[in-house]
């Protein structure tokens, strides 16, 4: 070369070209690269085939009442949250109508008391009188008694009827009167309570006297007669009571069976409650089996919700034998239904602490 001329300077590459080369030449390797690594997480960490598909057991109650009845003022409603031991209504276990024909017996025979006192001597004055005051006693507690029966029924057509006047349905008239007729009853109740009050203090001195040596006859058939008459009341008072239906569980009432006013038969369902957590989650190995599952043996658990939890878990409880797989199990685990149940051994997996799962949501087992 000669000495007077000078090295060309390099053509420049113009950013263009340098921007296609990477694209032609780097991009895709890069690209394969970060797929097949993003392949190989998913596919270890996501995709891998569960073991087992567990259901997160749903703890669920029903409320029964003991006796038949009418359901009255039934406070809860469909996804209400309740509590252990609430009281959520209550079951009048006897007809009103039968109600009033016992009391208006006892209420008869009562009477005929009072008219057999009427014709007695001076001796047995000081008896009688403690036995009269016996006999109104229980004449305030009869009216007492058919006063709360009524009361009852004024309730129950009012609960019912709210409703009804809320939409429109029940006139404005109509559901004043009702609403009069109740508080009425409220305060007869009221004032015959008072009034039973009353006498008791009295009957009780009486009572003291007597045991002190007053001439009472206790022994006689006047004084038999008035004790069967306070029996067959105490039995009437204790069937006016209503029956309280309580919560056994803590949760969300799941499902009404029920309303205000209806009539219920003993052991019949009035409510489901679910319990907000479930204790555990359950699921079946199909056969044949892959191992042989064993009480504290580790697990891993991952939830199908969007969050994608997973968790380290271990195996509470093994079945002794074979079960058939429950239809929701059978449905996500995606088989094809078959003519004849299938079955399998059940599995108990504890839900560790932080792994937030539905009642009756479904998870994947995986075994390592």
């Amino acid at each position: 070369m000669p000495d007077d001329q000078a090295p060309l300077p390099p053509i420049p590459v113009p950013p263009a070209q340098r921007w296609r080369e990477v694209r032609l030449l780097y991009l895709p390797r890069t690209v394969f690269a970060l797929g097949v690594v993003g392949v190989v997480l998913l596919w270890s960490r996501w995709v891998a085939p569960a073991t087992i598909v567990a259901e997160a057991e749903a703890v669920q109650a029903e409320v029964r009442s003991a006796q038949a009845g009418t359901l009255l003022g039934l406070k809860v409603a469909a996804f209400q949250e309740v509590q252990a031991n609430e009281v959520l209504g209550h079951v009048a276990t006897v007809d009103p109508k039968l109600l009033e024909a016992t009391l208006a017996v006892i209420r008869a025979e009562v009477g005929m008391l009072s008219s057999t006192m009427a014709g007695a001597t001076d001796r047995l004055r000081v008896a009688l009188e403690f036995e009269r005051l016996q006999v109104e006693w229980m004449t305030a507690r009869v009216e007492l008694a058919a006063l709360r029966g009524k009361l009852q029924v004024a309730e129950g057509d009012l609960d019912r009827m709210t409703p009804l006047h809320r939409s429109g349905v029940v006139s404005e008239e109509n559901f004043a009167q009702l609403k009069a007729v109740r508080d009425s009853l409220v305060e007869q109740v009221a004032e015959q309570t008072k009034l039973v009050a009353r006498l008791e203090p009295a009957i009780r001195s009486f009572a003291g006297v007597g045991e002190g040596g007053a001439a009472t006859s206790p022994d006689s058939a006047l004084a038999t007669a008035i004790k069967v008459q306070d029996a067959k009341l105490k039995l009437a008072e204790q069937q006016l009571t209503p029956v309280p239906l309580v919560s056994p569980i803590a949760g969300v009432v799941a499902a009404v069976f029920r309303r205000t006013g209806e009539a219920v038969v003993a052991g019949e369902p009035i409510l489901r409650i679910t319990a907000k957590k479930p204790d555990r989650l359950s699921g079946f190995m199909r056969q044949p089996l892959p191992f042989e599952p064993k009480v504290g043996m580790p697990v891993e658990i991952r939830s199908r919700a969007g969050s994608r939890q997973s968790a380290r878990a271990a195996i509470l409880n093994v079945g002794a034998g074979m079960e058939t797989l429950t239809p929701s199990i059978v449905a996500a685990m995606r088989l094809p239904p078959a003519p004849l149940p299938e079955p399998g051994l059940r599995i108990q997996i504890a839900i560790p602490e932080g792994f937030v799962v539905k009642p009756g949501e479904f998870v994947d087992v995986l075994v390592p």
